[in-house]
């Protein structure tokens, strides 16, 4: 099947899966999949040249890393991220680009001498710029499919990005083609979409950017002086106009870079993350917390423990805070002292979690009965002083990370924002293939507020838990101190549980603070609070997932999901571009063209290490240009021709099964 056939077909299904009835591009505009043609043979030319380089000048350079660390890499074939790696998986994860010799690289562009290498996160304006930029490719990529838009500007801002782009005269986007728009884009980050960049040369960035075209049309004059637009003339060609004035006006040199990324093929510098699955997986909580009405907050780690004594935590919850004395003060900072009710006001305390701080939030400007539900996430850091004797790997910690979320509401919005926060919980669970157990936990001793509101919150997560279906328990006596709750509890290999999600109603908080808002008949009203989690400590859920995996991850969570070993010198060439094929589809592979060891020592390495698959080429895969695929189990699946193989692990990391072996 054709590349246009193919991409419509599969458009077409997509659409149809969202229940798109407004008007669309009935036909997608044929150029978008040409342009994609041509530049796969672009790249392919570009990867045999590479690999060619680097068989033929396979020398030693030296990499020096800030603070002046020097390691060993090999020229035209070690790239950043592989360096990322062997210094910290941490790392690898976390950087979205590199400087080298003070110049921004992409993480998966091999490095050609001795360098300075820098390596960007999030936390720095550079790797922002680099991460948001690459989110426009994906709006792009998106406006272009959905919408056959004519692309124009879309840079990175310094909380975001945003996009320039014309859909013809008397055509603007509607509100309901919003919604699809950012499922399409959803879904390209879900697909892991390489971000692959191509050098080219004036006459093969005009032979890309003149596919489809075919007339002229008038450019609304309001964008002609628009300096994003470069001055463009008031007449411009349809479907990459933009792009052509670029070539002959901004491209100086011989070369300029082209950066493909799904059916998108954009003239830009870069660099740009390492494929689309990145901004999901920096950011894929986040976005599921977007999708369903969260704002992304956060707040600072230490507060005045008056804080805490308003919110009565210091009350009931002190010997489990670490205090902190600040400087220039003489008292003591133990949270254990028999004078640590009084003369706190010179103390602060490490946040054990978020819901005092959000209150703040609520309340520093009058509110309205329209904001509500106020939905408010945060993923900082949360620390609390647990004994020694609970602490265990990272199941429990003294510092740990939290998709922590607050909810105000109205209390005629409780029963919908309940079986919401249930709705989540199953959705992320069902994705990482865990089963799990609710319990309510109800009203303790030495509980805050009155007992006719905890008696009305008990009713309502009650009804909630009927409604939604699943077997709970009853814990009685197990609530906080200022709310009754819904647990969520998973079970590891061993069968033990663990108690990660949570959803906590809480009508004492806002009591506390004196939170308010406008009600619809203009009297002031106090919200109720739903303190909730789904995935709760990150670092415990990761270690409850790591030992129901036995160390063995599913392909689409696995950071060794492919090796390709060569069975002799004859066929490294070879095995170099089928690693380069699986980068470039986003999948995660590594080489193993030790020549000291033999083959089936390799192999045993590569099962020991617990990649997933291993593609071996001998001579014979070579010729056919094939690859020969084993299992981490040791299965054989037999010969596959290579584009295909590579498609058909994208295939099942899309689909986030568990047994992609044994599927395959």
């Amino acid at each position: 099947m054709g590349l246009y056939q193919r991409w419509r077909r599969l458009r077409l299904q997509g659409l149809q899966a969202c229940r798109l009835h407004t008007a669309v591009v009935s036909t997608p505009p044929r150029w978008l999949a040409e342009r994609l043609g041509l530049f796969e043979e672009l790249w392919s030319a570009q990867v045999k040249r590479l690999a060619s380089i680097a068989q033929k000048e396979p020398r030693t350079i030296k990499i020096t890393l800030p603070g002046g660390q020097k390691i060993d890499a090999v020229a035209w074939n070690t790239t950043p991220y592989q360096l990322a790696r062997q210094i910290s998986s941490t790392l690898a994860d976390t950087a979205v680009a590199a400087q080298v010799n003070g110049e921004p690289y992409d993480l998966e562009r091999p490095l050609e001498t001795d360098s300075d290498l820098r390596f960007l996160t999030f936390d720095s304006p550079e790797g922002k710029a680099v991460f948001w930029h690459s989110s426009t490719h994906v709006l792009g990529a998106a406006a272009e499919q959905f919408l056959g838009a004519v692309l124009c500007r879309g840079p990175s801002t310094e909380y975001g990005f945003y996009h320039d782009f014309f859909l013809g005269k008397e055509r603007t986007i509607r509100g309901s083609e919003l919604p699809v728009l950012e499922r399409i884009c959803q879904e390209l980050t879900a697909a892991a979409q390489p971000f692959r960049r191509l050098e080219a040369s004036r006459d093969q960035l005009r032979q890309l950017f003149k596919v489809g075209w075919r007339e002229e049309v008038a450019l609304p004059g309001h964008l002609c002086g628009n300096k994003h637009f470069f001055n463009l003339p008031s007449t411009f060609f349809q479907d990459n106009p933009f792009k052509l004035h670029l070539i002959e006006e901004r491209v100086t040199g011989p070369t300029a870079t082209v950066y493909g990324c799904g059916t998108l093929v954009d003239l830009c510098q870069g660099p740009h993350l390492r494929h689309t699955g990145q901004i999901g997986g920096l950011k894929l909580l986040s976005a599921e917390y977007a999708r369903r009405g969260f704002s992304e907050v956060k707040t600072p780690t230490l507060f005045s423990t008056k804080l805490w004594e308003q919110s009565g935590h210091w009350e009931h919850y002190q010997e489990d805070m670490f205090a902190v004395q600040p400087p220039g003060s003489d008292r003591p900072a133990s949270s254990q002292s028999d004078d640590s009710t009084r003369h706190t006001a010179d103390i602060l305390a490490l946040k054990p979690m978020n819901c005092p701080a959000h209150c703040l939030m609520f309340a520093h400007r009058p509110r309205s009965w329209r904001e509500l539900p106020l939905r408010l996430a945060d993923f900082g850091a949360l620390h609390r002083a647990e004994a020694s004797g609970g602490l265990g790997g990272l199941t429990r910690l003294r510092c740990f990370q939290q998709d922590d979320a607050h909810i105000f509401c109205t209390t005629d919005q409780l029963e919908a924002e309940i079986q919401s926060c249930l709705d989540f919980l199953r959705s992320v669970y069902a994705v990482l293939g865990f089963s799990f157990r609710l319990a309510l936990s109800t009203r303790p001793s030495g509980f805050l507020g009155d007992p006719c509101l905890w008696d009305q919150a008990e009713q309502v997560l009650q009804q909630a838990l009927k409604e939604f279906g699943e077997p709970w328990d009853l814990n009685s006596g197990d609530g906080a101190f200022y709310g009754p709750k819904i647990d969520v509890h998973l079970h590891d290999a061993l069968g033990r549980p663990h108690q990660c999600g949570t959803i906590q109603l809480d009508f004492q908080l806002p009591l506390r603070f004196d939170l308010q808002y406008k009600g619809q008949a203009g009297a002031l009203e106090h919200p109720v609070l739903i303190h909730r989690a789904v995935l709760g400590s990150v670092e415990r859920l990761l270690g409850v997932l790591a030992e129901s995996c036995g160390g063995k991850w599913p392909l689409w969570l696995s950071p060794f999901q492919v090796v390709v070993i060569p069975v002799g010198t004859e066929q490294e060439e070879y095995a170099r571009e089928a690693q380069q094929s699986l980068r470039a589809a986003g999948l995660v592979s590594d080489l193993d063209a030790d020549s000291g060891l033999t083959l089936s020592r390799r192999i045993r390495r590569a099962q020991l290490a617990h990649y997933n698959f291993q593609f071996v080429v001998g001579q014979k895969e070579q010729s056919k240009r094939t690859v020969n695929i084993r299992t981490r189990d040791n299965r054989r699946l037999g010969e596959w021709d290579l584009p295909e193989a590579v498609q058909r692990l994208v295939e099942l990391q899309n689909m986030r099964v568990p047994n992609a072996e044994e599927i395959f």
